[in-house]
């Protein structure tokens, strides 16, 4: 009886913490989607038309086809730039543990911190880019005022932090490769291009799906390094859709849409990790 005292007062402190800033703010949120609320009135009860406007809103679209495009170029560029390091740094050389402390050092760094260093290399007259731009002939780049350009940029910085991620993940599972299979392919007379993808590639295929998942979970709620390095312009040509629901709930304060495009927020990510996780969870039974 004591001891059973004693383990729900060592949950408690957990249970509370969970239901006050997990379980509440979900609940809370969830009705504030259902009503208009802009904290100079009393909310009023707005039905599905949250919902509806999320659905019609020209802004929304814009804002998931920017997330989409970032999704897309980030994840990808990480993934095969993370495993090319790892396959290249899995190999004995000197001065190999100084050389993957250098890899992974950009990880470390905060995302605004970035933004701004992001500011001072894309700066259009005085940056080393456009100095090294210049350089080689080329015209000027109006890398964070041209709409066309702005993406690629955020895309770039986010591509420098976030590459180490991937890199020390395949690292990790390179390390955890067994040598058996391998070596019988070897005697096998398999060459190196056959090793990697009949071999080497389907027995690292849980990580590289690990590995997808955590970044893709990352990359669809980034907010810091498009609102630090330009503030989702020029325009709204890098506003992504965590962006605009921020602007929409702390700028606007239209609390009760910017609930509803957390919610379709929530539900977008929330399928694309559980396809994701029943993918890994097969794989590893295959194994």
């Amino acid at each position: 009886m004591r001891d059973e005292g004693v383990k729900w007062a060592l949950l408690l402190p957990a249970v509370g913490w969970i239901l006050t800033f997990t379980v509440y703010p979900l609940v809370f949120s969830l009705l504030l989607s259902f009503q208009n609320w802009n904290l100079t009135s009393p909310p009023t009860w707005a039905g599905l038309a949250n919902y509806v406007r999320a659905v019609q809103d020209p802004r929304t679209h814009n804002a998931l086809r920017v997330t989409g495009l970032f999704v897309g170029a980030t994840v990808a560029a990480e993934l095969l730039l993370g495993f090319a390091l790892a396959l290249l740094f899995h190999r004995p050389m000197r001065g190999i543990r100084l050389l993957r402390a250098v890899v992974v050092a950009p990880l470390f760094t905060s995302p605004i911190a970035l933004a701004f260093l992001g500011m001072m290399l894309f700066h259009e007259e005085d940056g080393p880019i456009a100095h090294l731009v210049r350089a080689v002939g080329a015209g000027k780049v109006h890398w964070l005022s041209d709409p066309t350009t702005a993406l690629g940029s955020v895309v770039l910085l986010d591509i420098w932090q976030w590459t180490p991620f991937a890199f020390l993940v395949f690292l990790a599972g390179l390390a955890g490769v067994p040598q058996e299979p391998i070596e019988a392919a070897i005697v096998d007379g398999a060459g190196r291009w056959a090793l990697f993808r009949h071999v080497l590639l389907p027995l690292l295929t849980p990580v590289i799906v690990t590995a997808l998942l955590f970044k893709l979970i990352y990359s669809v709620k980034v907010f810091d390094l498009a609102f630090g390095l330009t503030g989702g312009g020029p325009g709204i040509s890098t506003e992504v859709l965590a962006l605009y629901i921020h602007r929409q709930g702390l700028e606007f304060f239209n609390l009760g849409y910017a609930s509803s495009l957390s919610y379709i927020f929530l539900v977008l990510v929330s399928l694309t990790c559980i396809g994701l996780v029943l993918r890994v969870r097969h794989l590893y039974e295959r194994l």
